[in-house]
This record gives structure tokens, sequence and C-alpha cells, in this order.
């Protein structure tokens, strides 16, 4: 898991690449892709264009990996880990979180396979559990709908970005190439 892991932030932190400071961009600033706001919430006082691998590495284990339970997760399915993990990056750990206790209420089949989740983004072991009783009973192909019913979400988030703010379109593409591409 620990490969996986590293494997996952070094892609992640080479597709977001080094120094931008686009001022059309909400994000701001970033180095990384890690955002002036959370590098000072970690810590960090220097110039952004000097922030350390290191500290940008620990910031998405610490901020990303761990809350999303990406260690369990990754036990099940490196796919879910993979597309979890992107999307708490770009849209924050809790609605990543969030979108897949979602999408495991509404498929339970009226809570016959496990009880539904309190949808509020904290992947725990209620979520770990609903998780495995899908998988458990719905397979590889059940996960593969998993996925990709995270990943429509993620797409349609997007989108609603742009939809709320017509200067935010000039990302969209990327944005979503991004996801399917991943």
């Amino acid at each position: 898991m620990s490969n996986l892991k590293n494997r996952l932030i070094e892609e992640l932190i080479e597709r977001e690449g080094g120094y931008v400071n686009d001022p059309t961009d909400r994000g701001g600033e970033t180095m990384y892709g890690i955002t002036l706001s959370v590098a000072r919430e970690n810590g960090y006082q220097g110039a952004m264009r000097d922030l350390p691998y290191e500290l940008a590495f620990k910031i998405y284990q610490d901020r990303y990996w761990t809350p999303l339970k990406l260690d369990d997760i990754c036990r099940i399915s490196e796919t879910l880990t993979e597309q979890l993990f992107d999307f708490g990056v770009n849209s924050g750990a809790n609605r990543a979180g969030k979108c897949l206790q979602k999408v495991l209420n509404v498929l339970n089949n009226r809570q016959t396979l496990y009880p539904d989740l309190v949808a509020d983004g904290v992947v725990g072991s209620r979520s770990l559990y609903a998780l495995n009783k899908y998988v458990e009973h719905r397979k590889q192909n059940g996960l593969k709908v998993l996925i990709e019913a995270v990943r429509s979400m993620r797409i349609s988030f997007c989108i609603n970005i742009a939809v709320k703010d017509e200067s935010q379109e000039k990302y969209q593409f990327g944005w979503l190439q991004r996801v399917v591409h991943l």
C-alpha cells in the first residue's frame, strides 16, 4: 500500500506541476498544486516558488490520503483509491468522502446490504464496512459501477462550477480531461 501511496502522490505532484500564479484561478498561487493558504495552514511561511517537495508530499498524505482512509480502500481497489485521492485533492477530501457515501447509499438496495451512511464526508469504519459489504455482494462488476458513479459525480461537480461562474469555463476541458483520463 505504501508503494501505491508514494506512486499516486508522486504522479499527482507531477500532474500539478511547479509554480503557478494564474489570477483567474480560484486556487490562487500554487506550487505542486498546493495553494498558498494550505501551505500556510501547514506552517510554511516562505515564498510559494520555494515550497519543498517533501512538504508538498506530506501535505498530500496528511490532508487528502489519510482522511479518506485510502490505505484501507486500496486493499479493495487501487482504481477507486486513485479516483478518490485525485477527487479529494481537487475538490476537498470531505467532498470526495461525501460522494463515496452518497453513491454507497443509493447502491445498497434500500439498506438490505448495509445501513445507510450519514453522508458527512468522514470516511470511517462505517463507510469502510459499507464499501466492503457492497463489494462482497456486487463483486468486481459492482466495483466498476461504483467507481464510474463516483467519477460521474466528480464530473458533474466540475461542470457546476462553470455553470455558476462562467470565468471558470476556461478550465473545464482540462479538468474534465483529467478525470476522464485518470
